[in-house]
């Protein structure tokens, strides 16, 4: 059987990041709005929100994660908002994540994701219908 990666971050198929480490707990992707003035933000960081309706990225280790960007967005007028897909739970790379935001994750972030489904851990091979890795290793 070929060997497929299950969570492509485009159609094609020609980039695979890793940030979906795991299948036991379903994405749940959802549209957000993304706050003016966000700048360009990454597939893979991670999301607040102050009211439940716009969103944007976490920058302090106090913030608490609502949910993790699935899409690059650029937000870069002032007067401008963007919509994009968020995933609101799932298995995610830290490894990925924390590259994205250019900072680590403290453990009571990392503890307040998981209560919402969002598990955010040490990366696993990717999943594939097979079983086998993604990138190598297995037959």
């Amino acid at each position: 059987m070929a060997r497929v990666n299950l969570y492509r971050p485009d159609v094609d198929g020609s980039t695979v990041d890793n940030l979906v480490s795991g299948t036991l707990i379903p994405l749940k992707l959802l549209d957000v709005t993304l706050a003016d003035g966000s700048g360009i933000v990454k597939r893979g960081t991670p999301l607040t929100s102050t009211n439940g309706v716009t969103y944007m990225p976490i920058s302090g280790s106090s913030e608490e994660i609502k949910c993790i960007l699935f899409n690059d967005v650029d937000v870069a007028n002032e007067f401008e908002r963007g919509s994009a897909a968020a995933a609101f739970s799932g298995e995610f790379n830290q490894n990925v994540i924390e590259e994205v935001m250019g900072a680590g994750l403290t453990p009571l972030q990392l503890a307040d994701a998981k209560d919402k489904q969002i598990f955010v851990r040490p990366q696993n091979p990717a999943p594939t219908i097979d079983g086998s890795e993604a990138l190598g290793g297995g037959s």
